[in-house]
């Protein structure tokens, strides 16, 4: 009889680390698709006015939070694709929070909301590319291992 062949898989990096990936990963291919799904669909996430509601006061203090971070963490990673994916979420959050703050013409807001879902799809095909390729570079399909008793 002649064993079962098992493939091994080597990762150049820590288990934490490279789940978080994957994990960081299956977000952001989620996240792209839903706002290509909103984009060809004519559903777009419009600025929220600040007036409007508690929750609407929340939703606009985290989105100056996760802008702020968005630019601190442009500047924490070495790959320019990440700083440049980074800076456009910064960017497109910071744009939220802005027009929720102002009177602005329902025609405009459509086209900010327009522009943010296309900012908003390039920055995540960014991040989506950039974390196959550091996957793809730390985690290796290495060939059948012999079993013990037998050969290949």
């Amino acid at each position: 009889m002649r064993p079962a062949r098992t493939w091994d898989i080597t990762v150049e990096s820590d288990w934490f680390t490279a789940l978080g990936a994957v994990a960081l990963f299956i977000v952001a291919a989620l996240l792209l698709v839903r706002e290509i799904d909103r984009f060809i669909g004519g559903h777009f996430s419009r600025s929220v006015r600040l007036h409007m509601g508690f929750g609407s006061i929340w939703n606009k203090v985290f989105d100056a939070i996760a802008a702020i971070y968005c630019f601190i963490f442009a500047f924490k990673f070495r790959s320019k694709y990440v700083k440049t994916a980074s800076v456009l979420m910064g960017m497109n959050l910071t744009g939220f929070v802005l027009l929720s703050c102002f009177q602005i013409p329902t025609r405009a807001l459509h086209i900010a909301s327009v522009s943010g879902s296309a900012v908003r799809q390039i920055a995540l095909a960014i991040f989506c590319v950039a974390l196959a390729q550091w996957l793809r570079s730390v985690v290796r399909w290495d060939r059948p291992s012999e079993l013990a008793g037998g050969k290949i």
